[in-house]
């Protein structure tokens, strides 16, 4: 796969839908080293410290 293509299993989400409704990683994505596990858009989980 080429840099700025999206990959052909998860098209660009990193994540996969199972027929059961699970969601998990996408391995290839993964294995490639495309998934950043520091977010740049975090979502707002109301805890306040």
């Amino acid at each position: 796969m080429e840099f700025g293509e999206k990959c052909p299993k998860c098209h660009g989400t990193k994540r996969i839908k199972q027929a059961d409704g699970t969601i998990r990683p996408c391995w290839d994505c993964l294995m490639r080293g495309e998934m950043d596990q520091h977010s740049k858009n975090v979502k707002d989980s109301g805890i306040q410290i």
